[in-house]
């Protein structure tokens, strides 16, 4: 009776920590456009909270180049090391809804702050005064490339929702790194925040042929195989012209020295 009890007069605190992630697909291959590829994530979580999925993919390199005083002319090149891939955070609502003092847990603070610490910087040159002056500089570039080009962002107003059930299509884009990518689903349940367990999607490399409207997954140690086959047959083919060569030398030989036998 005390816990019929309980449970009547408290019910958002029982589905308070009810918050799941589920993927749609657990492993894709991507093909030549990564964009036709869908995968939808999906859960429950409570009901009117605000609901974030990040996406984060394996680190990834990035290389950077300064230029001095907006000149044309290399400053110094180096790799950031430590970024994510690939990092997306989408949501239910305009971040501008959710207290700043959550951004960086929730991981939508647009200026990235919260992966800098992760991030470090190699030289490509030995110059020690560069990388003690410009160390920031080049972890603030990297940031801008990876947004230029879509690897990094925040996509507001995107995850749908209805009553407990939540659902929002993961956007796949070119040049993403492949491996596993991290899915988390949280949520602000009355100011607390909540977290899903990380789903794993394994993206895998995959080259796409198409003949007529039939499409054919070829994996890249057959896309290798089909370039190694004309080359190999070449080397064949000069290996038995080499071999020929050499017994018409012979059969040659063999003949002027019966002719002078005689």
């Amino acid at each position: 009776m005390l816990c019929l009890t309980l449970a009547l007069l408290f019910p958002a605190t029982v589905w308070a920590a009810d918050l799941t992630c589920q993927l749609s697909k657990k492993e894709i291959e991507v093909g030549l456009n990564p964009a036709r590829e869908t995968v939808t994530v999906f859960g429950q979580a409570p009901e009117n909270a605000p609901v974030i999925v990040k996406v984060e993919g394996p680190d990834r390199p990035v290389l950077v180049t300064l230029y001095e005083n907006d000149s044309l002319i290399k400053f110094n090149e180096a790799e950031v090391q430590g970024l994510p891939g690939f990092y997306q955070v989408l949501t239910s609502v305009p971040t501008d809804r959710i207290k700043e003092n959550h951004w960086q847990a929730l991981g939508i603070d647009p200026e990235y702050r919260h992966l800098v610490p992760g991030a470090w910087v190699r030289m490509r040159q030995d110059i020690e005064e560069a990388y003690q002056k410009n160390q920031q500089d080049y972890i603030n570039l990297a940031l801008k490339i990876k947004n230029e080009k879509h690897l990094f962002s925040i996509r507001q107003g995107v995850v749908n929702i209805d009553g407990r059930h939540y659902w929002a299509e993961i956007p796949l884009v070119a040049g993403m790194p492949l491996g596993q990518m991290k899915v988390t689903a949280m949520a602000l349940d009355h100011d607390k925040l909540l977290s899903s367990e990380v789903q794993i999607l394994h993206l895998k490399p995959s080259s796409i042929l198409t003949l007529g409207s039939q499409e054919l997954s070829v994996s890249a140690v057959m896309v290798i195989s089909l370039f190694m086959v004309p080359i190999l047959l070449l080397t064949v083919a000069q290996v038995l012209e080499i071999i020929e060569y050499r017994r018409e030398q012979e059969r040659r030989a063999r003949l002027l020295r019966e002719i002078c036998q005689r």
